[in-house]
């Protein structure tokens, strides 16, 4: 990868085709008889339950504790935005 073919970060995370998984995502996951019971779940639990956020490059990762938006790595002090840095 060359520096200058990405003039920020942002740029460089939305080519890679890296998603926030939604609930729509989790709930494809689960199997058909299960479903009426994972659909009253949060995205939030449903998160946790799978241990995935994230789909980057077509695989399946776990991106807790890095922001949702930028993927750089929370601070301890970020810890009341919740899954998000203090700039995003």
């Amino acid at each position: 990868m060359k520096v200058r073919e990405y003039t920020n970060i942002q740029n460089y995370i939305d080519s890679q085709e890296n998603r926030l998984l939604e609930k729509k995502d989790l709930l494809q996951m689960v199997e058909p008889q299960h479903l009426q019971d994972f659909k009253k779940w949060s995205v939030k639990d449903l998160r946790a339950y799978f241990n995935i956020t994230h789909k980057i490059d077509g695989e399946y990762k776990n991106m807790s504790g890095f922001c949702f938006k930028c993927l750089t790595p929370l601070r301890p002090d970020y810890t009341q935005y919740e899954n998000y840095c203090k700039d995003c």
